[in-house]
């Protein structure tokens, strides 16, 4: 990623929930470390391939390893059931903070893809360097601040701005056409197959394990969002705020369910609710106890 230093300082600068004043000298700024997104082959083909057509402030072309981090990105934002809008507007915010580059440092406390901040409450430090998980934490900021789907039906440098805070806030739509084009090339793919590993003997089969009794929880602190029925046009019903006690049923006995554009086996029903949420939705910080189901 060529850009001058002073450029990437701005970026870094306007972490997330924060407001920052100049940016910091070019001659005596250095860029923190980089924690890999974790490159597979086809990252770097697809990464050869893109370069030549993405350029903008933020990107000028991709690495194989930005192309793994916009690639977990998107997988997390079709994992929650949001929609290629939702990832566009993701990959904008990210290519603006970061450049596509998992920073394990930044202004004040700023960590990972999205300049997220332990101290402002967005999770540990172990958690934001975690692709899918500050994606997460990203998207339920953006669900709070634009409820009922409004995000989709907002300028999407402006929903990125209201989540971030940034002291910066017209240089997220700088990043449309470079977004636009990394959505197109990876949403179909978006759960890339990784490194080939050498087949092992098939398992003995077993019988499929029994629904789980109904168990009390509490919902993680970026809260969830609950989806109606098993169906492909399952629509959100409610969401649930951190903190919320609600009484579950794990389903699991061998049959998946699908909800949205996601399809699983292991989803949890909310009767209270009266809908479908994500086993991994809810224990995603450690904050409940839904681990076996």
């Amino acid at each position: 990623m060529r850009r001058h230093a002073a450029a990437l300082a701005v970026v870094l600068a306007s972490a997330a929930g924060i407001t920052t004043a100049a940016a910091p000298d070019a001659q005596a700024w250095r860029p923190p470390p980089v924690k890999a997104c974790g490159a597979t082959a086809a990252d770097k083909a697809l990464a050869a391939t893109l370069s030549p057509t993405i350029h903008s402030a933020g990107l000028a072309g991709v690495s194989a390893d930005q192309v793994s981090c916009a690639r977990q990105i998107l997988a997390e934002v079709k994992a929650e059931g949001f929609t290629t809008q939702a990832g566009k507007i993701a990959l904008m915010t990210a290519i603006t903070e970061t450049g596509l580059r998992n920073y394990l440092g930044g202004d004040r406390d700023s960590l990972g893809l999205f300049q997220q901040r332990p101290s402002m409450g967005w999770g540990t430090r172990a958690q934001i360097i975690r692709p899918s998980y500050s994606t997460h934490r990203f998207l339920a900021a953006m669900t709070k601040r634009y409820p009922k789907g409004s995000w989709a039906r907002t300028d999407p440098g402006r929903v990125a701005q209201n989540v971030q805070r940034s002291a910066y806030p017209s240089r997220y739509n700088r990043e449309r056409t470079s977004a636009a084009r990394l959505v197109a090339a990876l949403w179909k793919g978006s759960s890339a197959p990784s490194a080939p590993v050498k087949p092992t003997k098939p398992a003995k089969p077993t019988k499929p394990a029994p629904v789980s009794s109904a168990q009390a929880l509490v919902v993680p602190g970026g809260g969830i969002r609950v989806r109606s029925g098993p169906t492909t046009a399952a629509k959100q019903i409610r969401f649930l705020r951190g903190g919320s006690k609600v009484t579950a049923t794990c389903q699991r006995a061998g049959k998946s369910v699908t909800i949205g554009r996601y399809r699983s086996a292991y989803w949890s029903y909310l009767p209270a609710q009266k809908g479908y949420v994500s086993n991994a939705a809810m224990h995603r910080n450690g904050a409940t106890a839904l681990k076996a189901c």
